[in-house]
């Protein structure tokens, strides 16, 4: 029998889209995929993602992208392309398609993985195991090189790469500065962050090479359950939209500021799992790199409209003290 299952519609979500059975199966008949017998709409992420169940195999899951995303489908598959000698529970593409001839709109098709959303144990008295997991897998993706400099990804490789770390955050951070201005973040704090931010250049010159950066690492994308014996343990990586080729200890800040925002308490049990940072001054590259982020992400939520116009937001709070700080020591 067939069944898709009506969800909640979360605001930053694509509209609905047409799953029809029938196209279904006619793709997954072509891609050698097996005869799909159920659709559920999964929970969570800006695309629209469903679990489909097949007579002959495990569930997949086909993930519909918004043509307002700026990147193409091919990004992820690339992403994860990278990390595929990992030993790492992760999704991993078997087909994507960019010219809606098949389905009436852009999809991936990857393995499902089991579990639910770390977010949903963060009230169990062990949920630290999964955030110590947490440090250990980023590490992980931290240890695969990128060729080819600094950047986003596309669907071959590096878009518009910096040579250096350096290069590369100057362009990235004069964006993001340049739009929390045009936003209305302030003209006084953004001047104050420009000079904090010019004021630690040797910080974000020293840099180990650019490696697999999720960008996005946080209990909403990453997956759990207890194991036989009762214990927690992580059983997936979701979501490369945002993966690019960036500094460690870059992509650690966003992973430790964002996982903070909706697990409060989880920094050091990810630091634990994660370990030594490679670099001479670890706790002024973290704190620099979260400016960097926190500037980012809420010059993001104007755009996306998360933060409505004159609206107040606990991020100026954060970084109208971190300029009134000037640097982590004081």
């Amino acid at each position: 029998m067939t069944q898709i299952e009506a969800v909640a519609e979360p605001s930053y979500k694509m509209p609905p889209v047409d799953v029809d059975i029938a196209k279904i199966a006619a793709l997954f008949g072509e891609l050698g995929l097996g005869v799909p017998t159920a659709v559920t709409e999964l929970i969570g992420g800006g695309a629209r993602s469903f679990r489909i169940d097949r007579t002959d195999g495990a569930p997949l899951v086909l993930k519909a992208f918004k043509d307002a995303f700026p990147y193409a489908t091919g990004k992820e598959v690339y992403a994860s392309q990278l990390l595929r000698n990992l030993d790492v529970p992760m999704t991993r593409f078997l087909a994507s398609d960019e010219s809606r001839t098949r389905l009436p709109f852009r999809y991936t098709i990857a393995n499902y993985l089991p579990g639910r959303q770390v977010m949903t144990f963060k009230d169990e008295p062990d949920v630290a195991d999964l955030y110590r997991q947490m440090g250990t897998m980023l590490r992980k993706l931290h240890s695969v090189p990128v060729p080819g400099g600094y950047g986003a990804f596309g669907e071959q490789g590096v878009l518009d790469p910096s040579a250096t770390n350096s290069e590369y955050l100057d362009r990235r951070f004069a964006y993001s500065i340049g739009r929390f201005r045009h936003f209305g973040g302030g003209e006084a704090l953004a001047q104050r962050l420009e000079a904090i931010f010019a004021a630690h250049a040797d910080v974000i010159a020293e840099s180990r090479g650019a490696v697999f950066a999720h960008d996005d690492f946080q209990p909403h994308n990453l997956l759990g359950e207890r194991d036989p014996a009762g214990r927690l343990q992580l059983t997936g990586l979701l979501d490369y939209g945002n993966a690019r080729a960036s500094d460690a200890v870059c992509d650690l800040a966003k992973a430790l500021f964002c996982s903070e925002h909706d697990a409060p308490g989880s920094t050091p049990h990810i630091r634990a799992g994660y370990g030594e940072i490679d670099h001479s001054n670890p706790d002024a590259a973290l704190w620099i790199y979260t400016l960097v982020h926190r500037v980012t992400m809420w010059m993001w939520l104007r755009h996306t409209g998360y933060i409505r116009d004159g609206e107040h937001n606990p991020l100026i709070d954060d970084l109208t003290h971190m300029a009134e700080a000037g640097t982590h020591t004081t």
